[in-house]
């Protein structure tokens, strides 16, 4: 599926469409060829039944011709006077001399006596027909009728007609003689049988030899190797030529099969149809195919026309150009879709301009919210000691400390608001070089006002410097202090100090409070989640840790296992100033 979804959508309709048509092709094709073999296989039985018919016919016009001769001969007085003789010479001379006016020279003719012994032999193959193959004990008993079947002598195959002659005696009538009239299964006789049936072969053969065939002596050999074949249209092999064959049994004068005939019709014609025909499929599967990717890519690219536009739509609608609309022309699918993508932009475009608005407000209550919170501690120690100076006569000292605090808030105070005019105007914070020593003594003296029972211990080393907004990483530190110090009410210690690494500085607040609960440290650094505090707004560690994220680096809350909490300060490399000298010694020398 992914591979597919890869795919452009013209080409997925260009690859069904050609796989439909070919699917729709092969089974056309297939069909046809089906047809095609019915209709081959309908024409093959009529001119293999016409083979049979002439083969009939051939073997009813000798075989008639064969018993008539054989029936006059033996019901001749002259002949029965010669036969009676039992002259050899005589009945010879006698024989020929009848047998050549009423046969031509291939026929076989032989005279025996009761016995089955030879009186004489006539005809061209005559003395290749052996006496004792004929089998006169086996037919004796169904005479006086003629009897004709098929004789085999070696690798020669004869088909004869046995005519007895009788005398009539005192008694029943006797056997006087056998008169043995046949023929010869040769080529000549085989393609004569062809003759009559021009488009079959025939093939006279039996156990592994091959009597008589119209085929060439190498299908020959190969044919007698083949097994019989009984049914009709059933396919075979020989020597790479494709034939339908129907065998025929030949039995001799006892009724028992010694041969068959095989009339076999050549498959060339048929596989040279088909082949053309498998040819026009393909070429009007290939034209086709070609029309039918011109059609689809006429169709497609009307189709695919206000797809591409609701794609440009959406590249422009992704880009935030969410005035863009398309075009609607019509009523159909597309057009309503169109149309109601453009209703899509204006609803995207109406919610933007509320949800911006909606930001500006938010952004303007965070702001608020981040001012009254870190305004709270400065004016908490001008309230303090403007408070202390009122009430009364105080010792100099005091009165210069008081001053001094209220000073520094006021600066804060100033500083604050000069960090909303430039978020107000857009304007970036100021990156400077900082000793971050000199931040956390000084965030620790602007909560020391409000508490003299938590003491601040700082650990941090006075070279430390770093490239930071110091008003901003001071609020941070100022925030630590003061929930240390509102968790301690009965006062403690809060530690400050550092731990170097190779590309990023960590500094850690640690106290001695009760620590943070195990139910709020999963929300801990969430917006307006507090505990423990009656007017706190619950944005100081999340505005705090917003501004570490801001410079590259991250506030988190450490797990440990004795009392307190302990905050981890992580500055990155962009933070240190070795890292910023490295990189811009010149800017870092300027600064």
């Amino acid at each position: 599926m992914r591979v597919i979804g890869k795919i452009p959508l013209r080409w997925r309709v260009f690859l069904a469409t050609s796989i439909t048509i070919t699917i729709l092709f092969a089974v056309a094709g297939w069909g046809l060829q089906r047809y095609a073999l019915s209709v081959a296989d309908q024409s093959i039985r009529q001119e293999i039944r016409g083979s049979i018919q002439a083969y009939d016919a051939v073997w009813k016009a000798r075989t008639q011709m064969l018993s008539a001769t054989s029936a006059l001969m033996s019901s001749m007085s002259d002949v029965r006077k010669v036969l009676m003789t039992r002259d050899q010479t005589t009945i010879h001379d006698f024989a020929q001399d009848l047998w050549s006016r009423v046969s031509n020279e291939s026929a076989v003719f032989l005279v025996l006596r009761g016995d089955g012994s030879l009186i004489c032999a006539l005809g061209k193959n005559g003395e290749q027909l052996s006496p004792a193959e004929i089998p006169l004990q086996q037919i004796s008993s169904r005479f006086p009728r003629q009897q004709a079947g098929y004789l085999r002598e070696g690798s020669r195959l004869f088909y004869i007609v046995l005519t007895p002659v009788y005398v009539q005696t005192t008694g029943q009538p006797l056997l006087l003689n056998v008169l043995c009239a046949g023929f010869r299964i040769d080529d000549h006789l085989a393609n004569e049988l062809r003759q009559l049936a021009p488009g079959s072969d025939f093939a006279f053969l039996g156990e592994g030899k091959v009597f008589a065939s119209t085929l060439g002596p190498g299908l020959k050999r190969s044919l007698a190797e083949e097994p019989a074949q009984d049914a009709l249209s059933q396919y075979e092999r020989i020597q790479r030529n494709q034939f339908i064959a129907l065998s025929h049994r030949l039995a001799d004068v006892t009724g028992k099969p010694i041969a068959e005939l095989r009339i076999l019709h050549s498959s060339a014609n048929l596989e040279r149809s088909l082949s053309e025909l498998r040819r026009s499929l393909g070429l009007a599967w290939l034209a086709t195919i070609a029309l039918a990717i011109l059609l689809t890519s006429f169709i497609t690219n009307r189709l695919l026309q206000p797809v591409s536009l609701l794609d440009r739509a959406a590249a422009e609608i992704a880009s935030r150009n969410y005035r863009y609309r398309l075009p609607v022309q019509g009523t159909d699918e597309l057009s309503r879709l169109a149309e109601t993508f453009n209703h899509m932009c204006d609803s995207i475009e109406q919610a933007r301009a509320d949800l911006i608005h909606q930001e500006q407000i938010h952004t303007i209550g965070r702001l608020a919210s981040s001012l009254v919170h870190d305004l709270r501690n400065p004016l908490a120690a001008v309230y303090g000691g403007a408070e202390m100076l009122v009430d009364g006569q105080l010792p100099p000292e005091q009165t210069g400390r008081i001053a001094s605090n209220i000073y520094r808030a006021s600066h804060r105070i100033q500083e604050l608001l000069q960090d909303l005019l430039n978020v107000s105007r857009g304007e970036a914070s100021n990156l400077e070089r900082c000793h971050l020593k000199e931040i956390v003594e000084s965030a620790a003296d602007s909560v020391h006002a409000t508490s003299d029972r938590v003491r601040v211990r700082i650990a941090i080393d006075d070279a430390m410097e770093l490239f930071v907004n110091r008003t901003r990483l001071e609020r941070v530190f100022v925030n630590l202090f003061s929930n240390a110090i509102d968790a301690m009410p009965e006062g403690g210690d809060v530690f400050v100090y550092q731990m170097s690494e190779t590309d990023k500085l960590k500094v850690f607040v640690e106290d001695t409070g009760p620590g943070v609960p195990l139910d709020l440290r999963p929300q801990l650094f969430r917006p307006f989640v507090t505990a423990g505090k009656r007017t706190g707004l619950g944005l100081g560690l999340s505005l705090s840790r917003q501004t570490m994220l801001d410079i590259g680096g991250d506030l988190q809350l450490v797990e440990k296992s004795g009392p307190g909490a302990c905050f981890c300060l992580e500055f990155g490399a962009s933070s240190l100033v070795s890292s910023k000298e490295e990189m811009y010694p010149a800017a870092s020398a300027k600064a």
